[in-house]
């Protein structure tokens, strides 16, 4: 018993199987009892429907003996066959013990004997007889029901055995299951209860500081080994509060240390950002470092990148206002007196692996130099502030550069549209000249002049078209808000809505292939606008397999078939994009009706 000493959990399981126990042989035992006594009441009642058939078949002899008729007679039989067949029954054989040495068989099968030896000859002579039969018979019957009402008391006594059998186990178990219950909740009490209540008690003097409080509950169970462990446990507690105490403080500084450091790290990256002039941005910063920092003043050197030449000197303490001061009102760098103290710099390079910018000094004591930790802050916020110059020098250089790749866009758009068109008409001006010199025929210089027109229209139609090209591409970079614009134009012109669909990859094509794309969708809807009467066009601009698609399809009138367009103007210009752009052009009428006109090439590499 040992072991149950030893644990709180095998005592409740113990008890709690004790209990199951009981019900389970409770249960057992019912189930038993109900199986035996299953038919009991149609045994009793088949025992005392044979009374009345004894009543019976005395009433039908009586009347078969006063008539004697082959009816009667047959009434009788019938009774007598079913009384036999009653008293014979499985149902009433079945609740009566099988053991020949009950009294219960004994008696019935006795009966069974007077009926079969006795009784049903007597009454068989008596139906053979007639009127003038035996009267023998009624005494028999008489003697032959009491003991069929012994046999029904039996039964029913064997009946109420088993059920007061049943009665006594569920009482023992509900008895047993009531003391196991009770022994249970009293180890409960003792052993679970008081001791938690004691554990309870010791955790919230503990929780109040308490320390010195104890658990006296003795015992070898889990209870008793957490009470032990809880006394062991304070004592520990309470050698090492002292300790704690000295570690939290320490925590505690260096918690608020790097919480200021990086509140100054967040303030300087913020400032940092500004659009504003470098002292409003960095003069903040130095002035929070001197005060998570035991240092100043400090001091920031700016150099022309990759150069050692300065060109702004910013400190913290200064007698007089810089010359290059931009806010005469600022007075957070001005000091009334200097510290005159011996002071130990510190200097750190502001620079990236691009370019050098300056040094980022700090003055501080000889007797207080700054901790590896203040330094690394140092270096981070010197960092940040290199990486921000460096991120300014990175976007003016790529914002000139940006500069000169559209004037060369624009530049190289003028000379293969404009100004060759400006050459053409040169060339017919000094034909012009050469004509009149020669007295040449009105004719002529009528064609001349046409030409010149045609020319002068077509310059004038390019220059609109370039100015309103570049307006796109320079208000609103990138090629699709360009194609956008286009078609919301040109869907106004037509007073319908052009389809537009887009598939290129971000930044796959470079400045000048955009501006060869803008300018062929434009020439292609203008001569949508002027030769198609198209109720339906759609623009698609797509990149399958790596290859620039531009298709412009309408459902106009088509292309005449004897119409040579090898010279058309238009057509002119939009081959010659195509070819400087090394691709394929083909204008062709579709099969349902209208134009396509179709561009390929393969975009460089960027």
């Amino acid at each position: 018993m040992n072991f149950l000493n030893q644990s709180i959990i095998t005592r409740l399981g113990t008890a709690m199987f004790a209990i199951s126990l009981m019900a389970l042989i409770s249960m057992i035992s019912s189930v038993i009892v109900a199986e035996s006594t299953q038919g009991d009441a149609a045994g009793i009642n088949l025992a005392g429907s044979l009374r009345m058939m004894s009543y019976r078949i005395v009433a039908e002899t009586q009347q078969h003996e006063s008539i004697g008729t082959t009816e009667t007679r047959s009434k009788v039989q019938t009774s007598l066959d079913e009384f036999e067949q009653r008293i014979k029954s499985p149902k009433l054989a079945n609740v009566i013990p099988t053991d020949s040495d009950h009294n219960q068989r004994q008696f019935y099968e006795s009966l069974i004997m007077e009926w079969q030896d006795e009784l049903a000859p007597a009454l068989t002579v008596a139906i053979q007889a007639g009127p003038q039969g035996n009267a023998e018979y009624l005494k028999r019957v008489e003697e032959f029901v009491p003991k069929i009402d012994h046999l029904v008391q039996l039964l029913e006594e064997s009946t109420e055995s088993k059920i007061k059998l049943l009665s006594l186990i569920q009482g023992i178990s509900l008895f047993m299951t009531i003391l196991i219950i009770f022994i249970a909740m009293y180890d409960i009490k003792s052993n679970v209860i008081e001791p938690l209540a004691q554990l309870l008690d010791a955790a919230k003097q503990a929780g109040q500081g308490k320390l010195d409080a104890r658990v006296y509950y003795q015992s070898d169970d889990e209870l008793g080994l957490l009470g032990t462990t809880f006394n062991h446990m304070a004592e520990e507690i309470s050698k090492t509060y002292t300790d704690l105490e000295n570690r939290v403080q320490k925590k505690t500084a260096q918690l608020r240390y790097t919480n200021e450091s990086l509140q100054l790290l967040y303030e300087a990256t913020r400032r940092f950002n500004r659009d504003e002039d470098i002292c409003r941005r960095l003069m903040p910063v130095m002035k929070k470092l001197e005060e998570v920092i035991p240092v100043g003043p400090v001091r920031v050197t700016l150099c022309e990148p990759n150069q050692r030449s300065s060109y702004r000197t910013l400190t913290t303490q200064s007698l007089e206002r810089p010359t290059d001061c931009a806010n005469q009102a600022c007075n957070d760098c001005l000091v009334s007196r200097q510290d005159n103290k011996e002071h130990d710099t510190l200097s750190i390079p502001i620079q990236t692996r691009e370019a050098y910018f300056g040094e980022f000094e700090v003055e501080f004591g000889p007797e207080s130099p700054p901790s590896n930790e203040q330094i690394r802050l140092l270096t981070t916020l010197v960092e940040n502030l290199g990486t921000v110059l460096s991120l300014e020098l990175k976007a003016e250089k790529e914002q000139q550069m940006s500069l000169m790749e559209e004037r060369a866009v624009i530049a190289r758009e003028l000379h293969d549209s404009l100004a060759q068109s400006l050459s053409y008409l040169k060339m017919q001006v000094s034909r012009l000249q050469i004509l009149r010199n020669k007295a040449a025929s009105e004719e002529q210089i009528d064609d001349v002049t046409n030409e010149l027109k045609e020319g002068l229209n077509n310059a004038y139609r390019q220059l609109r078209e370039l100015l309103t090209t570049f307006r796109l591409t320079l208000d609103q970079p990138g090629l699709k808000p360009a194609l956008e614009a286009t078609i919301k134009e040109f869907s106004e012109r037509l007073n319908i809505d052009i389809g537009l669909k887009y598939g290129l990859r971000h930044q796959s094509l470079s400045p000048n292939e955009e501006v060869h794309v803008l300018q062929l969708v434009r020439e292609a809807l203008a001569n949508v606008v002027k030769h198609s009467e198209a109720s339906d066009v759609s623009v698609r601009v797509m990149q399958p397999n790596g290859e620039v698609e531009v298709s412009i399809e309408d459902n106009g009138i088509g292309l005449p078939d004897d119409k040579d367009l090898t010279n058309h103007y238009g057509l002119v210009i939009m081959r010659d994009r195509a070819s400087t752009l090394n691709g394929n052009l083909s204008v062709q009428n579709r099969s349902e009706g209208g134009v396509q006109v179709l561009m390929r090439f393969q975009p460089k590499q960027r």
